[in-house]
């Protein structure tokens, strides 16, 4: 019973998905984040952050420890969207995209996070979040898309990367299963 009033608890903190966020590469091999989403729940921006460790040896370790914090990295805020997807370009927004506080630099060695939200507080809606890195972005061709999936069979099971195609990412975000 306290297992599931726990689960009930954590999951009833987090705001609803609808839609899904990855990471890819423009035509010139500028990096995006491309977002696709459910019925109503265009998104408003996009949140990207990352885990900072200075406690220790781990300091250069992506991801989260006991020691970590979160850093909000940028907002970029949208324009009035159309349709069921779009994208944004990380070194130099356009298309009425804006970012604030400051412009985005993809720094080497750090794992970011990022997604689509609409709403804020008990209103807020988010696509499912993407990470990635310096790295992971420079392996990237134009047309496709990073994404993680959790992988059951994986030992021990985890979330994993996943290259899919643009066409592919875009049905995704209309899925239901990605839309709670």
């Amino acid at each position: 019973m306290l297992v599931i009033i726990g689960i009930m608890s954590v999951t009833s903190c987090s705001p609803p998905i609808a839609g899904v966020t990855g990471v890819s590469v423009d035509a010139e091999g500028h990096p995006i984040i491309v977002l696709a989403w459910c019925g109503g729940a265009t998104p408003e921006g996009v949140d990207i952050s990352h885990y900072e460790d200075t406690s220790g040896p781990w300091e250069t370790m992506p991801g989260p420890s006991s020691a970590a914090t979160v850093v909000d990295d940028v907002d970029f805020i949208a324009p009035s969207l159309d349709g069921q997807s779009a994208s944004v370009r990380l070194d130099a927004p356009d298309d009425g995209w804006t970012v604030e506080p400051r412009p985005f630099v993809l720094r080497p060695g750090v794992l970011y996070h990022a997604f689509g939200y609409q709403g804020r507080g008990n209103n807020q809606v988010n696509t499912n979040h993407v990470s990635f890195s310096a790295d992971s972005v420079a392996e990237l061709k134009p047309g496709s898309v990073l994404v993680q999936r959790y992988d059951e069979r994986q030992s021990p099971p985890d979330w994993g990367d996943v290259t899919i195609t643009r066409e592919e990412f875009d049905r995704q975000g209309q899925d239901p299963a990605n839309c709670q």
